[in-house]
């Protein structure tokens, strides 16, 4: 083998390795979206009840995370209980409880079902029990006011710095 055959060789076998690795995270990250999917399910389910709102918004959402459609049905279908792994940064944490929050209002009620489940995912999410009242409430007048969930995050700041 020639010095250049055997490095492209060498290229291709790390990229090989590399592309090994990157499967992992990826299906790392399938999981943990799978599980937050679920979640979603189960607010949407809350109330024994969803709505079509709740049912486009589980549609959007789980495009959104990447799923097809079928693995959308078959998530909604055999969703059952499932552990979640909040993501680290602080922002992700809250664009999570805001598609909860989201999804809790699809229907136009708010459920107390529902918002013991928004509580309980926001205490899962990694925020202090002590905030998410305050939490909870300005994401519900925000979303009814329209307001973005980056303006949302920037009020929930300094709310929290309070």
């Amino acid at each position: 083998m020639t010095r250049y055959n055997n490095k492209i060789l060498q290229v291709y076998l790390k990229s090989v390795k590399t592309m090994s690795i990157l499967k992992f995270f990826e299906h790392a990250h399938k999981k943990d979206n799978v599980e937050y999917f679920t979640h979603l399910i189960h607010i949407a389910k809350a109330d024994g009840i969803v709505s079509n709102n709740e049912s486009h918004l589980i549609q959007r959402i789980g495009k959104k995370l990447g799923f097809t459609d079928p693995e959308i049905e078959k998530l909604i279908e055999i969703s059952g209980k499932s552990d979640y792994i909040p993501p680290y940064e602080l922002f992700k944490k809250f664009e999570k409880v805001y598609e909860i929050v989201n999804m809790t209002m699809a229907d136009g009620i708010i459920d107390d079902g529902e918002m013991r489940l928004a509580s309980s995912f926001a205490i899962k999410s990694g925020f202090r029990e002590s905030e998410i009242t305050a939490l909870l409430h300005l994401l519900i007048a925000g979303i009814k006011q329209g307001k973005d969930e980056e303006d949302l995050f920037e009020e929930y700041k300094k709310i929290r710095e309070i």
